[in-house]
């Protein structure tokens, strides 16, 4: 029985937060499966994404998931996340924006087959988070700042982007990784393979090599020739002083006080983009944009995050960090577009019972730029777009991660070049600053 309980706890860690409350289909001590269902309920006040825009409040089903995760022996394992609630269809205008919906499709978020030699030695391949950032191996019934893909800033901007720029690019995010979300669904996930491992007593050190069809993808039109994303991923927790790394695939935003941890990571990843055979038209030596005369250019991306947490008697402070950087990008008028981006964010918990749960309060600010991407109107001159937000929350932990309320506001600030890129001579309409506040009630079963 012993030996059936560690297992299950092992499974867990693969599929983000898998509940203890789940219901376990048992054939026999090796042969299992965890079955739930996560939530997440959302009512938000919507600000003016544009000068002709409205503020509107919306309830929504922000997600609905059905989770599964299990083994047919002790080496063969699996997993998978399946979507009930995913509708970003309607527009910037104010009657929705940045939440889900219910819908007629279902959307698979990861679904992976995973072959655990031994916890040093692991091998990964499907549909899963990519091993590249926090925020992407986060899952987001963990977030300390319940926003859907963690801070939906750049979706929102993005959205007010497409309706003033008809024809022109959008904001890269700079904290996604090389992946093609449109082709997986999630700009956190990727399908390929990942070989990875935790190593030493508490997780001292846990490492990822990733091998994934990547943000360029030749299937997708995106590549001329079939080039694959490459990348790895180390984290390191100075155990030695008493410190706890985190087991398994994913990573955590919060263990809300039953560890101390303090892990710094550094990441990352690649890919070739060239001239070739279009997969989509069978055209040849055709060069994505604004790749010519059979060029090519190696898009890169950087990061470097760290997470604190520590209990003293009553209180237990939360600190994450993360600066990301993706170069040599296509796009505008050559290959030098670049993306980067920092945040930093802090939680306060006060570990005792007030009421029927504990309370914390949330404090997180993240800054996004685009270099060599953005033009003013009627002009070729190229401006570094930035967009900045500022977050404050009040989380209340009913049942830890499985029953918590949360209620905050985001302001979103786009920098000036950015707000005069989108200027629409014809109707004076523009991206502008706005704020929007958020009621998140998530549980886990």
């Amino acid at each position: 029985m012993r030996k059936t309980l560690l297992a299950v706890f092992g499974i867990g860690a693969l599929l983000p937060l898998c509940s203890s409350n789940a219901i376990m289909l048992k054939a026999s001590n090796s042969e299992f499966a965890n079955v739930g269902l996560k939530l997440a309920i959302w009512a938000q006040n919507n600000g003016k994404l544009t000068t002709n825009d409205q503020n509107s409040t919306n309830f929504s089903i922000e997600n609905a998931r059905i989770y599964f995760a299990g083994q047919v022996n002790p080496i063969v394992q699996f997993g998978a996340n399946l979507d009930f609630a995913d509708n970003n269809t309607t527009g910037a205008n104010g009657s929705a924006r940045t939440h889900q919906g219910t819908y007629n499709n279902t959307i698979v978020r990861d679904a992976f087959i995973n072959f655990k030699f031994m916890p040093q030695v692991q091998l990964m391949a499907g549909l899963f988070v990519d091993p590249w950032s926090r925020m992407a191996l986060t899952d987001i019934y963990s977030f300390i700042v319940p926003l859907y893909d963690y801070n939906p800033v750049v979706g929102e901007v993005n959205s007010g982007i497409t309706n003033l720029l008809k024809s022109k690019p959008s904001f890269i995010n700079p904290t996604f990784p090389l992946t093609l979300g449109s082709d997986v669904g999630n700009p956190y996930r990727d399908a390929g393979i990942s070989l990875w491992g935790d190593i030493g007593k508490d997780t001292m050190i846990k490492y990822y090599l990733m091998a994934g069809n990547g943000k360029y993808d030749y299937e997708a039109g995106k590549n001329g020739k079939s080039n694959l994303k490459y990348g790895f991923r180390i984290e390191f927790t100075p155990t030695m002083l008493g410190f706890k790394g985190t087991p398994g695939y994913v990573d955590e935003d919060t263990f809300l006080g039953s560890q101390n941890t303090l892990t710094f990571a550094i990441a990352y990843q690649q890919q070739k983009i060239e001239c070739g055979t279009n997969a989509t038209t069978g055209a040849t030596n055709v060069c994505p944009t604004p790749l010519v005369n059979n060029s090519s250019t190696t898009a890169k991306a950087y990061t470097v995050d760290m997470l604190y947490e520590q209990k003293f008697g009553d209180w237990v402070p939360n600190f994450q960090a993360a600066w990301l950087d993706q170069k040599d990008l296509p796009g505008g008028a050559s290959n030098n577009v670049e993306a980067q981006g920092w945040y930093a964010q802090t939680q306060i918990l006060y570990d005792r019972m007030v009421g029927i749960g504990k309370p914390a309060l949330v404090l997180r600010y993240e800054e996004d730029e685009n270099k060599n991407y953005y033009t003013y109107p009627n002009t070729t001159n190229y401006v570094n777009a930035k967009i900045r937000a500022y977050d404050i929350f009040f989380n209340y932990y009913i049942s830890g991660l499985a029953a918590n309320i949360s209620l905050g506001a985001q302001v979103v600030d786009p920098n000036s070049d950015l707000k005069n890129a989108t200027a629409n001579t014809n109707n004076g309409n523009q991206l502008k600053s706005f704020t929007d506040w958020t009621l998140a009630l998530r549980t886990i079963f």
